[in-house]
């Protein structure tokens, strides 16, 4: 097995240290400003890029070498465009926010709270709580070239990140705003606290994985009058996850990836 890395962040050192404490044999590659589509050795490959450009040629050039990218370039480029993992959430059949893509400064509608943000992008960044048409326009404006999603405000901002790793729910945790805002993140102060795993919440996290083609990912799911699936993270982050829940996601993914390795 390979890790396929940019930077080295909490999670991948992680991965590491549990592959040797499971005696697993876990080989490194980092990503550089060269890529050579040559060379890659047949192997399962877990992609871990900070970059999702690097990631999705990166899971493409192992693919095209005859490797397993994990997840694949085609589950990491949906799923970094919030756009298209809408319309594959949709196709089946789960509950998402109303939303509109918009692509120009088009005549839009608002309702009393809405949020707009860039069909790409993390970390609570490039997202606003808009309640006029003039600041959706004013924020496209900022922003030219970029393609928008405008979308019905759902509940107060809190939600559910679920980890999923293959057909399973391995770990979920609430993320609730900090005081002031209405982003749940944790790399923007939101507290977190360890959130129970119901069939419910399970069944919508692994059909979300699966819309987008991953065999592991982090799913927020928005609460409010029911819950709505609202993003996929195809190379999700999980150390506030490990922190808030104790839960072992390193340890659960390389098992993971072992078995994969088999078939």
């Amino acid at each position: 097995m390979t890790l396929v890395y940019d930077v080295v962040r909490e999670e991948e050192k992680a991965l590491i240290k549990t592959a040797e404490r499971l005696g697993v044999v876990l080989k490194t590659v980092k990503i550089g400003e060269v890529l050579d589509v040559e060379g890659w050795e047949p192997d399962v490959y877990l992609i871990r890029t900070l970059s999702h450009n690097k990631g999705i040629v990166a899971a493409a050039v192992v693919e095209g070498n005859g490797g397993l990218a994990v997840n694949s370039s085609s589950a990491i480029a949906v799923s970094w465009n919030k756009a298209v993992t809408l319309a594959r959430l949709r196709a089946c059949g789960l509950p998402v926010p109303r939303t509109k893509v918009l692509f120009g400064e088009a005549e839009v509608e608002v309702g009393e709270r809405a949020i707009v943000k860039t069909a790409s992008g993390s970390w609570g960044r490039k997202v606003a709580l808009v309640t006029a048409p003039e600041e959706v326009r004013l924020l496209m404006r900022s922003a030219e070239n970029e393609v928008f999603l405008l979308q019905e405000m759902i509940g107060t901002g809190e939600d559910i990140r679920v980890f999923v790793i293959g057909e399973r729910a391995v770990a979920a945790m609430r993320r609730i705003p900090p005081r002031g805002d209405w982003r749940s993140n944790a790399a923007r102060g939101g507290r977190t606290e360890p959130q129970q795993i119901d069939g419910e919440l399970e069944d919508l996290a692994v059909k979300a994985a699966r819309s987008v083609g991953a065999f592991y990912a982090g799913v927020d799911i928005l609460i409010g009058d029911r819950l709505y699936v609202n993003e996929v993270n195809g190379i999700p982050e999980f150390k506030a996850l490990m922190k808030t829940t104790g839960v072992d996601v390193a340890k659960h993914l390389i098992e993971a990836l072992v078995e994969l390795r088999k078939t």
